[in-house]
């Protein structure tokens, strides 16, 4: 009953998802520290960093410009809606709402008895028959007259090339090219077009579109920015087309601009409502090895005619609502308002750290994720475990071909690509290159054998157990006994070996690692069983029995189990334990999980739990997943103290997984896709498993 009220027909958003109960399902008011508006894949991934869009300019997650201007004519008065330069209108129409949903961002404007909603459209994980998303954006621009009183209204967009370079004194060039019948594009990239040429956080190949419906009022024009704004801000038309190219981004800054003369918006009528399609070609996007990938679409579809077909705005938006109304009601029942609030901003973060691509070798589909912000590196498997439970809880395939890559470089699968590397490493890979390069030689990984090992079996378990599937793993069974023979042969102790957790310095003899590698090793038994191969199963079960009666005898802290086995009045959060919930391996008895969380809670300080008793930073991954593991009351109240920083810290910056809990202030790290991590109370209140 509950689904079917949701489930009701949206004609432009769901401006409030409700529920049943008639309450708001997301926080009203609700100020994120930084909005995803243009998030679709680690270099297409465009913020606001401000508490109104008309603040500041919008920025790449790294904090780079990436200029998105946007202005309104009202009754003749130019007034500001989106980005702050010099040249656009220096008044502004009021901000007096924003909503981040899952897939979707609507902001609220309104000036002189005019209201304008703009929304942000990125079907992230919105179509259950793509893996991941479609490398595009709808901005949608929706007018009503708000004062009974007709208003003539025009609007403008505009973009500069700084999201096609990753220096803006790179030459770019432009031209306009035929999409479909009905639509006109412009493009811009630079001039070189190196593919895949260089391993910074921006990307300067492949072409930035952007296409618009053809009618009567619209006018498209590409060149210097400051003479576009300056026509349409005084009513003029805008000048043609620039043809001094190519020429360096900054130099008289090209943009590709759209301006649109709606005309009379009459009171108490049908909303005037105009939209455009932001879309990046990347040509390219990984190199495995040896072998350029290609960006899945272009093998679906072919060219940029092939995909607009498909992705016209009526489809990509009712995706977009569909999914959010679902995810925002999952959300809500299973952690509450503010849980539901503060997690739907989490959902493009992590979406937008992956690309799909084409392997054209094995003719299937790959994906790959990006360890954004810290050190770029392609597919790090210590950053795919903590991103992992959005994906194991709504598109398991996603996970599974993540992770699919890893382990074929460590099965020793890739001459065919080009390059022969022999993985000779009794554990699992750490990533496999600097973004957007798969080259790295085993000995040059950061070694992390049984955070790793264990990270790799625990998810393709929770792949396995919630697709019912274990036929993808016919050929690596050798590579996981191994795997799981290492992890066997460094337990009960894992001594001085390295964890995800190394930025905090050393922990060796370290108890959440431990307990990495026994529920890792109880992955892999469960793996055994469901190939039938139940007495070798049983041997790694009586192994883990008594590495699991070590940990709790040699952890034991009277109140609480130790950071370090050897180390008493030391602590850390267990959020290593969480699978063994999700999965239903028994392993540790509840006495265990009940023991820490109260620990936890006599811990908690104004902006949530340390991670360890070293400092007063936390992780705001492992936090969610430590909530994720307590009761009722302790969920809510760790809940709502990640709530609390999202809101409150003035760290503007997209979502951080690394902040000091009681100033509330980032520590570092920032956009990082492990945010995913936020979506693990899905998984503990599923009955998916």
């Amino acid at each position: 009953l509950i689904m079917a009220i949701f489930m009701f027909v949206v004609c432009f958003l769901l401006v409030s998802v409700e529920t049943a109960f008639g309450q708001s399902a997301l926080v009203s008011g609700f100020r994120p520290p930084s909005v995803p508006l243009v998030v679709v894949d680690p270099y297409l991934s465009i913020w606001s960093n401000a508490d109104n869009l008309y603040d500041d300019i919008t920025k790449h997650w790294s904090g780079a410009a990436i200029a998105l201007t946007g202005m309104i004519r009202i009754d003749g008065k130019a007034y500001r809606f989106m980005s702050k330069t010099s040249d656009l209108a220096q008044d502004v129409m009021t901000q007096v709402k924003l909503t981040v949903y899952p897939s979707q961002t609507v902001y609220v404007f309104e000036e002189s008895g005019v209201r304008l909603t703009v929304k942000f459209s990125t079907p992230a994980m919105a179509d259950a028959n793509n893996p991941v998303t479609y490398p595009l954006t709808y901005i949608s621009y929706k007018v009503d007259s708000i004062d009974n009183k007709t208003h003539n209204i025009q609007l403008y967009y505009d973009n500069t090339a700084e999201g096609t370079v990753s220096d803006v004194s790179e030459p770019v060039t432009w031209d306009r090219i035929g999409v479909v019948p009905g639509q006109a594009a412009m493009r811009i990239g630079t001039a070189a077009q190196k593919y895949l040429g260089q391993g910074s956080d921006r990307i300067n190949w492949g072409y930035w579109y952007v296409s618009v419906i053809v009618e009567s009022t619209v006018q498209t024009s590409i060149g210097y920015s400051t003479n576009l704004r300056t026509a349409f801000i005084q009513g003029d038309k805008l000048p043609p087309d620039d043809t001094n190219k190519p020429r360096p981004c900054s130099t008289n800054w090209p943009v590709l601009a759209v301006s649109w003369d709606i005309g009379m918006v009459v009171p108490n009528t049908t909303s005037a409502m105009r939209h455009l399609q932001i879309f990046y070609d990347q040509v390219y996007s990984i190199s495995y090895f040896g072998t350029p990938m290609m960006p899945l679409w272009r093998h679906l579809y072919g060219n940029i005619s092939g995909i607009v077909q498909k992705t016209d705005y009526e489809t990509i938006t009712d995706m977009c609502d569909k999914l959010d109304v679902s995810v925002v009601m999952d959300l809500y029942k299973a952690g509450g308002e503010k849980y539901a609030t503060f997690t739907s901003l989490a959902w493009r973060q992590a979406v937008g750290g992956l690309v799909a691509v084409w392997n054209d070798v094995l003719k299937t589909t790959w994906l790959f994720m990006k360890e954004i912000s810290s050190d770029g590196d392609v597919s790090t498997v210590d950053v795919i475990y903590p991103a992992s439970p959005i994906f194991v809880a709504t598109n398991p395939d996603v996970l599974k071909l993540v992770l699919i890559p890893i382990l074929e470089y460590a099965n020793n699968n890739t001459k065919m690509y080009g390059t022969d590397v022999p993985y000779t490493l009794p554990w699992a890979p750490h990533h496999l290159g600097h973004w957007p390069i798969c080259d790295l030689l085993p000995n040059r990984q950061e070694q992390m054998p049984m955070e790793e090992t264990g990270n790799m079996l625990i998810m393709i378990a929770a792949v396995v157990m919630k697709k019912n599937d274990i036929s993808f793993l016919s050929s690596y069974w050798t590579l996981l006994k191994t795997w799981a023979d290492n992890i066997a042969f460094s337990l009960p102790d894992p001594e001085d070996q390295l964890c995800t957790d190394d930025f905090e310095g050393k922990s060796p003899h370290n108890v959440n690692l431990a307990a990495k590698g026994i529920v890792g090793l109880a992955a892999y038994s469960y793996l055994l069983k469901a190939k039938g191969d139940t007495e070798e199963a049983e041997l790694y079960d009586k192994l883990n029995s008594f590495f699991v009666d070590f940990w709790m005898t040699k952890a034991n802290d009277t109140d609480h189990y130790r950071r370090q086995f050897d180390l008493s009045n030391s602590w850390s959060l267990k959020y290593n334990l969480l699978y063994q919930k999700i999965l239903k391996f028994d392993l540790f008895n509840q006495s265990v999980f009940d023991v820490e969380e109260a620990y936890y809670m006599r811990n908690m300080s104004t902006y949530g739990i340390p991670l360890d008793d070293r400092h007063p930073y936390t992780k705001t991954d492992w936090l969610m997943w430590i909530a994720a593991l307590g009761n009722d009351q302790q969920f809510e109240a760790i809940s709502n103290a990640v709530f609390k920083f999202a809101n409150e810290t003035t760290d503007r910056s997209p979502f951080t997984d690394w902040y000091n809990v009681e100033t509330g202030r980032r520590q570092g790290f920032t956009a990082r896709p492990v945010i995913g991590g936020l979506y693990a109370k899905l998984l503990t209140a599923s009955t998916h498993f």
